[in-house]
């Protein structure tokens, strides 16, 4: 995995509010296999092949309280929005918050997203497009 690529990604696609297939082309391109982020701070941690990065930086100093209970409908309408609009990735994050997403973590092999509270049975999962 490229650190410094990852580190530029992650960096750019917010500033510039790039599609997320993009990003995820990007971060796959740069050998990252899978990342976790909690959605209360931001904070992420990328997996490669051989090692892992734990992105302090991205981690915002306003923090999102997580709502107590779980909506799946609420996801799905953060995750909607977010993709229509393409508003701000803090807005976005702040949507799963409301809804009660903890962190969401995405497998770069399966090419999927799941957001989740943390419990078994609250999960929402996502497939990513191909980048064109």
């Amino acid at each position: 995995m490229n650190v410094e690529e990852v580190k530029r990604i992650s960096d750019m696609s917010k500033k510039e509010r790039w599609p997320y297939p993009r990003t995820f082309q990007a971060l796959l391109d740069a050998g990252v296999t899978s990342y976790r982020t909690e959605v209360a701070d931001n904070f992420t941690v990328y997996m490669g092949q051989d090692d892992h990065y734990e992105d302090m930086n991205s981690s915002m100093s306003e923090t999102s309280e997580i709502a107590e209970h779980y909506n799946g409908k609420e996801v799905l309408r953060g995750l909607q929005h977010h993709q229509k609009h393409l508003t701000p990735y803090a807005d976005f994050l702040k949507d799963m918050a409301k809804a009660g997403v903890h962190y969401y973590i995405v497998d770069m092999v399966d090419r999927k997203v799941t957001y989740t509270s943390g419990r078994a049975e609250e999960v929402y999962t996502e497939a990513i497009p191909v980048f064109k």
